[in-house]
């Protein structure tokens, strides 16, 4: 199985569907500069979703006093097909099972 990892990330962008969320996962690490002053660069942005009702209740809780916030987060990734033949569309879903609120 594909597992995917996320460590102190940013988690934006949430919206809820219908008995689930979907959200932005945004990676980025802090660098320091030759200068002394540090600077956060860009690693990996991705479109993840949380099925579980444990997760998806402490993410609404967390929202209700920030629009994005830091999280470890983990879990597995899927990918599926819209369409058929030349209109086929292959989609990669990555599905949250563990997180943490930092």
């Amino acid at each position: 199985m594909n597992q995917f990892k996320f460590s102190n990330a940013l988690l934006k962008n949430v919206k809820e569907r219908k008995d689930f969320l979907t959200a932005t996962v945004r990676s980025s690490q802090t660098e320091l500069q030759p200068d002394g002053t540090m600077r956060s660069r860009f690693i990996a942005s991705r479109q993840i979703t949380v099925y579980d009702p444990t997760l998806v209740a402490l993410i609404k809780s967390a929202l209700k006093d920030n629009a994005e916030f830091p999280v470890n987060c983990s879990g597995y990734m899927t990918s599926t097909v819209r369409g058929e033949g030349k209109d086929a569309i292959w989609y990669d879903n990555q599905v949250v099972t563990e997180l943490e609120l930092l």
